[in-house]
C-alpha cells in the first residue's frame, strides 16, 4: 500500500470517485489491467454498487486524459504521501522497539565508527537521522539500523542517502523501505541485499544506477511541506 505505483493509482481513482459522486460523468474506455492498479481501484471504490463502478471506470479513463486534471492529481498525490510520512512518524516508538531504528552509540558500536565521524557523515548526507519530533525519538539521535547491517553494501547505502539531498529523514527512510515501480516493485533495501548475496561489481553498479534513477523520481514527488505529527 506504500509503493509509488499504488499511491499514484489510488489518487487517480479517488479523484474519479469524488467526481462521480459529484455527478460529473463522461463516457470513455474501460478497464485497467495492472494488479497494483486493480488493488488501488478496489480500495478507492469500497461501498460503490457494481453499476456505479462501471461508470467510475469509464470516467477514470476520461479524466486521466484531461490536461486540467494533472495539477489536481499531483496535489492529491502529495497529500497522500504526506499522510503516509506522518503515519510512519507516529510509529517511531514501534520502530525503535523492534530494532529498526537504533541510537548513535549503538550504530557506532556495531560499525566501529567514532561518534565524531558519524556526525561528519550526517553533515555530508551519507547517512541520516530521524527527526526529533518522531514519536519515541525525543531528544536523542536515532538512525536506521540498516546502516549497521553487513548484508547491505555501505558504498551503495551512502550514495543513495547522499542523492536524496535535504529531504526529511522520514521521507528518506520511506524511500529505502518501500516498494517502487521503477524498481520492479521492490524496495531499494531488498535490491541491495540481493546484490550483496550474488556479488559482482558490474551488477552492483547496475543496481545502484537504477536506484539512483528512482531517487530522482522520488525527489520530484516528495512533498515540500514540513512534516508535523
Amino acid at each position: 500500500m506504500t509503493s509509488a505505483q499504488f499511491l499514484s493509482s489510488y489518487c487517480i481513482f479517488s479523484a474519479a470517485v469524488a467526481a462521480f459522486r459529484g455527478g460529473l460523468l463522461s463516457p470513455g474506455r474501460t478497464d485497467a489491467d495492472s494488479k497494483a492498479v486493480a488493488k488501488a481501484f478496489r480500495e478507492a471504490t469500497k461501498g460503490l454498487a457494481q453499476a456505479d463502478l462501471v461508470h467510475v471506470t469509464e470516467y477514470l479513463h476520461w479524466i486521466s486524459a484531461q490536461p486540467d486534471c494533472v495539477e489536481s492529481n499531483r496535489t492529491q498525490a502529495y497529500a497522500t504521501e504526506f499522510r503516509l510520512d506522518r503515519a510512519m512518524a507516529r510509529s517511531g516508538r514501534e520502530l525503535i522497539d523492534d530494532g529498526t531504528l537504533i541510537t548513535a552509540s549503538e550504530l557506532c558500536l556495531r560499525t566501529g565508527t567514532a561518534e565524531g565521524h558519524l556526525l561528519k557523515l550526517v553533515r555530508e548526507r551519507k547517512i541520516f537521522t530521524m527527526p526529533h519530533w518522531v514519536e519515541g525519538v525525543f531528544g536523542e539521535d536515532y538512525y536506521p539500523a540498516f546502516f549497521a547491517e553487513s548484508h547491505y553494501d555501505w558504498t551503495c547505502l551512502t550514495a543513495i542517502s547522499e542523492a536524496l539531498l535535504g529531504i526529511d529523514g522520514i521521507r528518506k527512510f520511506r524511500f529505502f523501505t518501500t516498494e517502487h515501480p521503477d524498481l520492479d516493485n521492490q524496495t531499494p533495501l531488498k535490491m541491495l541485499a540481493a546484490t550483496a548475496r550474488h556479488g559482482g561489481a558490474v551488477n552492483r553498479e547496475h543496481v545502484l544506477e537504477r536506484v539512483l534513477l528512482a531517487v530522482k523520481e522520488f525527489r520530484k514527488r516528495a512533498p515540500k511541506l514540513r512534516l508535523k505529527l
